[in-house]
Formats: C-alpha cells, structure tokens, sequence
C-alpha cells in the first residue's frame, strides 16, 4: 500500500504533519501546499542548486502533463530509463507506472501533443556517416504504446544535443523540433556545434523539412547555440538560442514565411533575428553568465526569462532580467531587472527562473536564491503581465524548492511541480510534488 504524507495550505487554515525527515519546506509557509510520497521514484535527484548555471544547457529530463480523466502524467529520464508515472490529478496517489524503451543511446526530449506524445532519441555518428540516423523521433499513443518512428539522418551531425537542450512544438498535424549538434568536421579542422530544427509530418512520420548546415542566423542558424527554444506565433516559426558566437547574445529568430505542410525554410531563407540580450565578451567565449529560463509568446509580445551577471562588470552574482520584444516592432526590446543582487546585495545570487502561462493570460515567474557560498535561501515568486508589469510583490517561500528542470504547469488553479529528493536516512530517491494556489 502506497503511503504518503501530506501538507496543504490554505489562507484560512493549515494542516501539518511530521516529515519522515527533514524535508525542504518550513511548514509555517502559508502559500505552499507540500505533498510527499515516500514511495521511491527510482530515479535520480533533481534540485535546482547553486551549481545549476553551466556555460551550456541539456536536454531536459523532467515533464509534467495533465489528462482529461482526471489524472497528470510525470515522465523522468534518469539512469539510462524513462519511466511514465500517472497520478491522480486530486489526490496526488499514483494512479500507474510503466517503462519506456530506449531506443537508441541518448536521450533528446519528450512531448505531450494533442493526440499523440513523442519522445526523440539519439545516437552518435563519429565517422560521419550519412546513412545513420543521428535523430529518431518516435510516436506513441497517450497510453504510451509505440506507433511510428521517424529517422532523420544525414545531417551534418555527429553528436546530437551536444551542449544543448531539445524542445517541440505541434501545429497543423506536424511536429517541430529545435536542437543542437556537433557537426562534420570543417575545414578549419574542427567539430563545430550550432542549432538544428526539422520538422516531422505526424500521420506519415516522415521528415518534412530540415535545416542543419552551416549558414547565418538570417538562416536562422547560431553556433554556438547553448539553448534551444521553440514556438508556433501566427503560423510561423519561433527559436529562441542562446549564442556564444554567431550571433553573442540571447538571441530570438523567427520565421518570415508561413507553415506550409512542415515546411519553415523559405526560398531566400531570411529570418527577423533579435538580439534580445547582447552578451560581452570574445566570439566563441562559451562563458556567457547567462542561463534561459523561459521563453513565452504573448499576445503582443516574445518574454523571455534569464538569469545573467551584469554585462558590463562580469561579476558572478546573477539576477533575473525579462526580456520582451514587441512583435510589431521588434527592434523595441525592453529589459526589466526584477532582482539588483549585482549592485545591492551581493551575498544573494539568482537562479534561473521559471515562467509559467496562467489562464489568465498572465505569468508567474518563480526562481530560487542562494548566497554566495552557495547555500539556499528561498524560492521568490512575482507575477506579472505580458509587457513585463509586475501585479504582485516578489515573495519568498522559505525552504521549498524547484527541480532542475521540471518547468512548473497549471492545473486545479495551482502552479504545480515536482523534485526528486534522497532521502539521507534510507538514500533512496523519493518524489515531493509543490502547489502554489495562482
């Protein structure tokens, strides 16, 4: 039988009870709603630390998705596995688990799309063969059974996500990816990496349309590309990177043309390119300072979420900038220091936060601090509009804390996510969901 412990919160009253140890929450927080299942997750630890600002993303490895039966899925890659557990969306016990082969050595990402949920794969081509299937995007139904494949071979890769991230996005029944590679050997001598996107025709599972060579970011094409976004804004194609050389900056691409059947290269090839945040430093110094938190499009606007040192000092200390562009004109790009940890309160750093779409058409924007020896000190949360407004104070809240890279989701009117944690007593993993009322 499972057992689980659980604290909520509410404004008019608490319930609390004893941890099974000494858990990352004081229970005096009255915003917080904590839930604990002590069962093991199997899986490996993921919180967000001080640690957690490398020159270069991954690929995420921790996802959260709601059903229509009254139920949210958690898919975790750890340890070579991917495991898909569901739970019950009211009472957090878990509902079912079940284990997704790996189909080939590494792991690119997962996606929960409208009537199927994918998951890419890949595997790495030292001896530059064209004929291996660097990417494998699979399809399966929402029970999880495998469908189709998709192989995407030949395309100047012979490591994929290398020094990046992977996400999608789903529109008119195809799937868009946006990643990174190392590619082919050039002929300065050197393995280069840059941003990859390709798109996949869900019904056929077949490629649809690709961009993997070398060009510029008109192309939009950046190298080094250290992160990878990606959205669909009035049937065009969205990236946003993180670029260390071509362009130095966080940098927002979109698409001129129109979605025409998976295809997002156009005959000239030209994209907007916005160089949301400029980046000091040498070209192809990989030590940016910067960390993408979260990248939304709005009615009006491109946010994007980071975590940067002060540009112009290079100071460690981080603070967390918005960044938003207005799509009608985007050369107006606004940047709003919500933190001054930098200039005010160096013993303080930030995180990288997390930017959550609420149904309101707001946002909330949640991230951790630490101090400079790099103990932690609380997640802050703010919510704001679109154009950056900031409709409530920034509040800590104590001792919870944020996962890695689990990006928080609405779902019962709560900010919910969760973090796998050990256990120092029994050194086993054990999953810890928060809610946050919105």
């Amino acid at each position: 039988m499972l057992f689980k412990k659980v604290i909520c919160f509410a404004t008019t009253m608490a319930l609390m009870c004893t941890s099974i140890y000494a858990s990352p929450r004081l229970a005096t927080d009255p915003e917080v709603g904590f839930i604990s299942i002590s069962k093991s997750s199997g899986g490996a630890e993921k919180l967000l630390t001080s640690a957690s600002l490398p020159n270069y993303a991954s690929p995420v490895t921790s996802y959260m998705y709601v059903n229509n039966d009254n139920t949210f899925c958690v898919v975790d890659y750890s340890n070579n596995a991917i495991s898909v557990d569901t739970y019950n969306s009211q009472t957090y016990e878990l509902v079912s688990s079940k284990k997704i082969a790996m189909e080939l050595p590494l792991f690119g990402g997962v996606y929960s799309g409208s009537k199927y949920n994918f998951i890419v794969f890949g595997q790495n081509n030292t001896t530059e063969n064209n004929n291996i299937a660097t990417f494998k995007t699979v399809k399966y139904s929402k029970n999880w059974e495998k469908i189709g494949i998709a192989d995407y071979r030949n395309n100047n890769t012979i490591k994929p996500f290398e020094a990046g991230s992977l996400r999608m996005v789903e529109y008119n029944n195809y799937l868009y990816v946006r990643s990174c590679h190392q590619m082919y050997k050039s002929s300065d001598g050197y393995n280069h990496q840059a941003n990859i996107t390709y798109s996949v025709d869900i019904d056929k599972m077949e490629i649809a349309d690709e961009y993997s060579t070398v060009m510029n970011d008109e192309f939009g094409y950046v190298s080094h590309s250290f992160d990878q976004y990606i959205a669909i804004d009035d049937g065009k194609l969205v990236g946003l990177d993180l670029g260390d050389a071509y362009p130095r900056s966080v940098v927002l691409i979109r698409y001129n043309d129109s979605l025409n059947k998976g295809k997002f290269t156009s005959s000239n090839g030209l994209c907007t390119v916005v160089d949301m945040l400029e980046i000091a430093g040498n070209t192809g110094d990989n030590r940016t300072g910067v960390t993408i938190g979260g990248f939304e499009v709005s009615k009006n606007n491109y946010i994007a979420a980071v975590s940067s040192i002060n540009q112009k000092t290079k100071t460690d200390t981080r603070d967390i900038l918005l960044l938003i562009a207005n799509k009608k004109d985007t050369s107006k790009v606004k940047q709003i220091n919500l933190t001054n940890y930098a200039n005010k309160d160096k013993k303080l750093s930030a995180s990288k936060p997390y930017l959550v779409k609420l149904p309101d058409g707001n946002y909330e924007l949640l991230w951790q601090t630490f101090s400079s020896e790099g103990g932690f000190y609380g997640i802050q949360r703010v919510k704001i509009d679109e154009n950056g407004k900031l409709l409530t104070d920034i509040t800590t809240l104590g001792e919870a804390r944020l996962s890695s890279d689990c990006q928080p989701i609405c779902m019962n009117n709560k900010i919910v996510w969760y973090t796998d944690i050990t256990n120092p007593t029994t050194n086993t993993t054990e999953r810890y969901f928060y809610k946050l009322d919105i």
